[in-house]
C-alpha cells in the first residue's frame, strides 16, 4: 500500500481573497461561501494522474457543485437535486420521490460537508492549529483497505485537505480558494434557466435537448439511475465524488 502524502499545511489566510490581501472577511460563514477544489487522482499501478477542479457554491441551504463547463448540480437540504446546463439554458429537477425511486440514497450532510460528520467521527483527532483566520484540525485514519488523512476547518465545516488512499489509487483534495457570495450573484447562477421535472422526461423525448441529453447519458429516464457529466453513474448521488 501507497503511503499517505503528506503535503505541507499552507496558510488558509492565503485563500481569502479580500481586496486588501490575505486578510480575515467576515462575509465567509459556513452557510454562505464559494469554495475551490483541487481534486488529484493518482493510480498506484500506472502512476497516471487525472485533475479535477472543483467549486462549491453555498447559500443556506443549497449548495452548487461544478466540475466541468457543460453542468453542474445543486442541493438543497430537503433532498431535492438539480441539474443544470448553462449552455442550453435548461435544468431538470429531481424531487425526493425521484431519487427513491432510482434507489439514490443521499447523504447530505456529505453533500455539504464534502466529509459527513459521521465520517469524520471514525477519525482520530490530531493536533490543531489556530489560525489567524481560521483554526485547524487534524484526522486521520489508517487501515488495511485505506487510509485518511484530512485538516478540517471547524469553522467552516469544510476540510482544507483530504486525501484518500488505497491500494489501487489515492485521491487528494486541496483547497486553493475560498471567498464571499453574495445572494445575488447565487440567485445570477441558477436564475433564468427553463426547467422541466424529471416526472416529465419521459414525456418530453420529442424535445430536442431531452433526446440529446438521455443519447448522451447526461439523463437516464429508466430505473437505473443517472449519470454525470462524464457518463459515469451516480453513487450516491454524489456527482461521481466518493470519499
Amino acid at each position: 500500500m501507497s503511503p499517505l502524502a503528506h503535503a505541507a499545511q499552507p496558510n488558509i489566510t492565503s485563500y481569502i481573497a479580500t481586496n486588501s490581501g490575505a486578510q480575515c472577511d467576515s462575509n465567509i460563514t459556513s452557510t454562505q461561501y464559494q469554495a475551490t477544489y483541487q481534486i488529484t487522482t493518482t493510480d498506484h499501478h500506472s502512476n497516471a494522474q487525472q485533475h479535477v477542479t472543483l467549486i462549491l457554491t453555498r447559500l443556506n441551504d443549497r449548495i452548487l457543485y461544478q466540475h466541468n463547463e457543460v453542468s453542474f448540480e445543486a442541493w438543497n437540504k430537503n433532498g431535492e437535486y438539480v441539474r443544470y446546463f448553462p449552455a442550453q439554458k435548461r435544468s431538470i429537477s429531481y424531487r425526493r420521490g425521484d431519487l427513491l425511486a432510482l434507489n439514490i440514497d443521499t447523504d447530505l450532510d456529505r453533500q455539504f460537508h464534502i466529509i459527513s460528520k459521521h465520517g469524520l467521527s471514525q477519525l482520530s483527532q490530531g493536533s490543531t492549529m489556530t489560525g489567524k483566520c481560521l483554526n485547524q484540525q487534524q484526522f486521520v485514519s489508517r487501515d488495511a483497505e485505506q487510509n485518511v488523512a484530512v485538516t478540517w476547518l471547524p469553522q467552516m465545516a469544510l476540510p482544507n485537505v483530504l486525501t484518500v488512499d488505497n491500494r489501487y489509487q489515492s485521491i487528494h483534495y486541496k483547497l486553493t480558494e475560498l471567498k464571499a457570495i453574495s445572494k445575488d450573484l447565487f440567485n445570477q447562477r441558477i436564475g433564468g434557466y427553463q426547467d422541466l421535472d424529471f416526472a416529465d422526461v419521459g414525456d418530453s423525448e420529442s424535445d430536442p435537448f431531452i433526446a440529446k441529453m438521455i443519447t448522451q447519458g447526461f439523463i437516464q429516464h429508466g430505473s437505473s439511475g443517472f449519470y454525470n457529466a462524464d457518463g459515469q453513474m451516480i453513487d450516491g448521488g454524489h456527482g461521481g465524488h466518493q470519499h
